[in-house]
């Protein structure tokens, strides 16, 4: 095999792992929400910096994996009103925020690479 076509072969295998690895979405199980009239609603949004640009960051909440979001993309979900541990990685950033939910209330959270 030509060194050519062996360096083609690595190149879209390569791309192709970054591409497959970029993928966001949900990749656990979502709070259960006991009582739908007094939820709150949580909307997290990362921005398109350039820090991690071909990597997802893993979002958990209160110990459990719930998703993996890409650049410029956000997901909203429902809790009951209470505390919880937000922990959002990408790479080996690690960043941890407490959230106080408040009874039908919205928040809006941005997630930084750089926890700030």
């Amino acid at each position: 095999m030509s060194s050519v076509r062996l360096g083609l072969i690595s190149a879209v295998a390569s791309i192709a792992l970054v591409a497959g690895c970029a993928t966001g979405g949900q990749s656990g199980n979502l709070p259960t929400v006991t009582n739908p009239t007094e939820a709150a609603n949580i909307t997290l949004y990362r921005d398109g910096s350039l820090a991690g640009w071909f990597a997802t960051m893993r979002v958990d909440l209160d110990g459990q994996e719930i998703y993996r979001i890409g650049r410029d993309q956000a997901f909203s979900f429902t809790v009951d009103p209470g505390q919880y541990l937000l922990v959002y990685t990408l790479g080996f950033n690690e960043c941890r925020l407490v959230i106080w939910a408040e009874p039908r209330e919205n928040q809006r959270i941005r997630l930084s690479p750089t926890c700030t």
